[in-house]
């Protein structure tokens, strides 16, 4: 297989998986959460309970899941970009493309730690959602595939 070919090829794979990580963090939940506990009283036991998710109208989260959405929308135009007119492109905008995918990745990795210590200090029970497992597996496959995008254009 040439190297054109696999370039467009790990171009069009890139393409999907950045956009459908900024899709899934964009329009799905980070993470989900819920309490349940029980007050006894003099009138009798009262049963409490509540819910609620980590999406983007979260507002500590909200900068850092557009910042994520935007590195990977920005990762989605350089491989669409590849597609269209390879011509265009240089190594230069993917190793841009790659470095802004693995920025996203450790984005990603510190919000899920923040989460969890957030989950854990406020005794919650909690899940992640789609929108940080498909942020987080969209952004590894996406460095994957630039990766090889990088490798396969030619000097």
């Amino acid at each position: 297989m040439s190297k054109k070919t696999i370039l467009k090829i790990s171009s069009l794979i890139a393409l999907i998986f950045s956009a459908i990580g900024a899709i899934l963090l964009l329009f799905t939940p980070w993470a989900y959460w819920w309490y349940s506990y029980r007050v006894s009283g003099s009138y009798g036991t009262y049963h409490y309970y509540g819910s609620g998710v980590v999406n983007i109208a979260t507002w500590p989260a909200t900068i850092f899941i557009l910042l994520v959405v935007l590195f990977l929308a920005i990762c989605a135009a350089i491989s669409l970009l590849t597609l269209i007119s390879e011509a265009n492109i240089t190594r230069k905008h993917i190793l841009i493309s790659l470095v802004l995918a693995i920025i996203s990745l450790i984005m990603i990795v510190i919000g899920a730690v923040v989460t969890v210590i957030d989950m854990r200090a406020h005794e919650l029970y909690w899940a992640f959602g789609a929108g940080f497992y498909g942020s987080l597996f969209g952004t590894i496959f996406t460095i994957l595939f630039t990766s090889i995008m990088l490798y396969a254009k030619e000097k």
